[in-house]
Order: structure tokens, then C-alpha cells, then sequence
């Protein structure tokens, strides 16, 4: 296995701060002269040097210091006595134990950055990317995971292009560790292989329910919202138990895309046979809706206060999807300092952009070119199956939409 490289500034920051402090011993010694002797300081110099270098660093910096503490010892004729072999011995083991807790320190950020590269690999292999052109959106995404680098999170998002607009969804898993990965794993899966081709918003929702009682996941449940923006500008959104979106118009002002009614999380739907809330509105050019997990605006600050999304909001009117995440992420790191994030978070930002292309000037799968846009049983954008094999009429297809 290819071992991951460590950053060697801090571990040259580290080198140079010890190595100063030892020539600030010589220096200072020498300047006080010998009635005041600083050879027992010299010690202080490799236990510096441990804190933010490596184990070869620390030696080095404790052979530097042995050569002045020897030097001002010869110079101070006390080589021959126990005022200047007493300190250079001490300084000998101080080196030697320094150099072992820098070994154990550096094999202990290795593993640890090992376990950030297998989480941020996991968590990107389950996640994926997000087109950034998608029909009539342009989109933006950012991910965020909490200060426990080795508990990674159930938070996702998804976008997919249908036929006349586009499919989203972002959700928060109960729950940390991998349970939650798998159970993200299982609802992203039941979302990509229903939304391209359900006819209706309400049984992608439907199969990502029975995704989660398929796979027996326990007492685990997913808050979720699932979105579909038409051509036109229709917005239309389910709301299964989640923070509901911040909509921020072009002319101005910000608004919440509240469901109508209160909706059950995925898992606990079933229990009461409860709909999910929803949502309808129409955008216009320009308008940005951001979707959001409860990691942003549940972040405290050190005095326990929420972040105030509502307030802040206006650092998404950037030119660029992706300044605007960015400006709102640095503005929540300054509102919880000295803290840390308590949760992941994950952040969609949606403008809607007008009217696409027309269908013939739009870049298309190859191998679906001689395709048209679709029949009328489901919503894929580039249908596979060809003209004279689709179904028509009463048939339905896929099979139980």
C-alpha cells in the first residue's frame, strides 16, 4: 500500500524552531558569560523540536545542541567537571526519548491521515460529483465533515437530468459511522435508479422508502428532500422531515420553501402512512434555491448560538455558485471559532438559468443519438430502447410505474 505523504513544512517549521532555540541558548550564554551557565537549557531545544518534527529532525536538532552545549563547555573549562557533563548527558537522553515520542507522533498521523483519505474516499465514491449544467439549473455543491475525521456521515445529495428538467435530492442519515454510509449508499442508490425513469416525484420518494425498509437498516431513518425543476421553472419539492430550502429571488429578499404540512422522515413514514409536506413554486431567471442538511444552520458559535442563515444569506448573490459556498463556508467557520463542527454538513446551491437549449443542439450520449427524447411512460432524458421497441398506449414501462 502506497503510504501517504506527510506535509514536511511543519515538519521543517519544527526543525527551525528547535534549532534556534539552541542557538538562542549559545547566544544568551555566551552573552551572560559564566556566571550565569545555560548548558541545562540546552535540553529544551530537541523536546521543542519533537512537538512538530520527525524523529530524524529531533536527533539533529539534539546533535546541534550537544555541539554548542560541548563548545561553551570547553570554552567555560567545566568538560571535566560534573557542571558540564551532568547537562550534556541530560541532554543526550532528553534527544533520545524526544526522538521515540516523535516516532510514536508521526506513525500516529500517518494512520490518521490514512483514515481521512479511506473516509474522503468512501464518502466520495457514495457521494460522486454533481453535473454543474444541468438542464435549465446551474448547480453548486459542497461537503463538510465534522472534526471526527474517523466517523464519517450519512449526508448526501444528488442531481439528476430527466426529460424536461432535472431530479434533486439531499438528505441526512440518523446516525454516524458506517451504518450511516451504508444506509446514504442504499437511499442514493434507490434515488439514481428511480428518478431518471419514475413518471412521478412521489414514487421516487416511494422507492427510496422501500429501499430503506429493504435493507433492514434498524432503527435508522433519513430526512430528505426531493426536488424537480422543469423547463418552465416549476419547482416542485417533497419534504420527508428535512430543513426546508432557502430560496433567494433574483429581485431580492429570501423566502423558505416551507412543505405545507409536516412530513415524516423516510423510515418512520410507514408508520403512520403519512405524505410527505410539499412544496410548489415558479422560478424565474436568476432565482437560487439552496438546499442544505441541519449541520449549517444548527453550527453554534462558543456561546451556543445558531448560525443565522438567514441573515447571511446574501453571501450566495455571488456571480459564481461556487464563490457564494465558498464565502458562506469561511463565514461559518468564523461563527463557531474555537469550536468545532458537531456534524457534517452538505450544501446544494441551485440557480435556475432559463429555458435549455432546444433538444437539438444539446450535447447527447453517442450511443443514445439516434434516440428520441423519450416516450411518454417515463422521464429519461436520453432513452436506450429504441423508437419502434418502446411502449405505447396502455402499457406501462418500467414494470409498476
Amino acid at each position: 500500500m502506497k503510504q501517504p505523504r506527510m506535509p514536511t513544512t511543519r515538519h521543517a517549521a519544527g526543525a527551525c524552531a528547535g534549532a534556534l532555540l539552541a542557538l538562542a541558548v549559545a547566544l544568551t550564554d555566551v552573552l551572560l558569560g559564566p556566571q550565569v551557565p545555560l548548558l541545562a537549557v540546552f535540553v529544551v531545544a530537541p523536546a521543542v523540536a519533537a512537538s512538530r518534527n520527525t524523529a530524524g529532525g529531533v536527533i539533529g536538532t539534539g546533535l546541534l545542541a550537544g555541539v554548542l552545549a560541548t563548545a561553551l563547555a570547553h570554552h567555560y573549562h567545566l568538560l571535566g567537571s560534573s557542571g558540564g557533563i551532568v547537562p550534556l548527558l541530560a541532554l543526550g537522553l532528553v534527544t533520545a526519548l524526544s526522538a521515540i515520542a516523535a516516532r510514536t507522533r508521526t506513525r500516529h498521523e500517518r494512520q490518521l491521515t490514512q483514515i481521512r483519505d479511506i473516509a474522503g474516499t468512501a464518502q466520495d465514491a457514495i457521494i460522486g460529483s454533481v453535473p454543474t449544467s444541468p438542464g435549465p439549473a446551474r448547480i453548486a455543491a459542497s461537503y463538510e465533515s465534522a472534526a471526527n475525521t474517523a466517523q464519517i456521515g450519512g449526508d448526501f445529495y444528488d442531481v439528476t437530468p430527466v426529460r424536461g428538467g432535472i431530479r434533486v435530492v439531499i438528505g441526512d442519515v440518523q446516525g454516524k459511522g458506517l451504518g450511516a454510509v451504508r444506509t446514504a449508499a442504499s437511499i442514493l442508490a434507490a434515488f439514481r435508479e428511480s428518478a431518471p425513469v419514475a413518471a412521478r416525484l412521489e414514487t421516487v420518494g416511494l422507492k427510496m422508502s422501500c429501499a430503506l425498509t429493504r435493507h433492514n437498516v434498524g432503527d435508522r431513518f433519513v430526512t430528505a428532500v426531493l426536488a424537480e425543476l422543469s423547463d418552465d421553472g416549476t419547482l416542485s419539492l417533497l419534504n420527508y422531515g428535512h430543513p426546508a430550502p432557502l430560496v433567494l429571488p433574483a429581485p431580492g429578499g429570501i423566502t423558505w420553501a416551507e412543505p405545507d404540512r409536516p412530513g415524516m422522515p423516510l423510515g418512520l413514514d410507514v408508520l403512520g402512512h403519512c405524505r410527505p409536506g410539499r412544496h410548489d413554486r415558479t422560478l424565474i431567471t436568476g432565482d437560487r434555491v439552496l438546499f442544505h442538511t441541519d449541520g449549517l444552520d444548527e453550527a453554534r458559535d462558543p456561546a451556543g448560538h445558531f448560525y443565522p442563515l438567514s441573515t447571511r444569506a446574501g453571501l450566495m448573490r455571488d456571480d459564481t455558485l461556487a464563490t457564494g459556498l465558498e464565502l458562506l463556508r469561511k463565514d461559518v467557520q468564523r461563527h463557531t471559532t474555537a469550536t468545532s463542527p458537531m456534524d457534517d454538513s452538505a450544501l446544494l446551491l441551485l440557480e435556475y438559468a432559463g429555458h435549455p437549449r432546444p433538444l437539438t443542439q444539446r450535447q447527447q450520449h453517442p450511443a443514445y443519438s439516434a434516440s428520441g427524447p423519450g416516450c411518454e411512460k417515463c422521464a429519461v432524458t436520453s432513452c436506450p430502447i429504441p423508437t419502434e421497441l418502446r411502449p405505447h398506449g396502455p402499457h406501462v414501462w418500467p414494470p409498476g410505474q
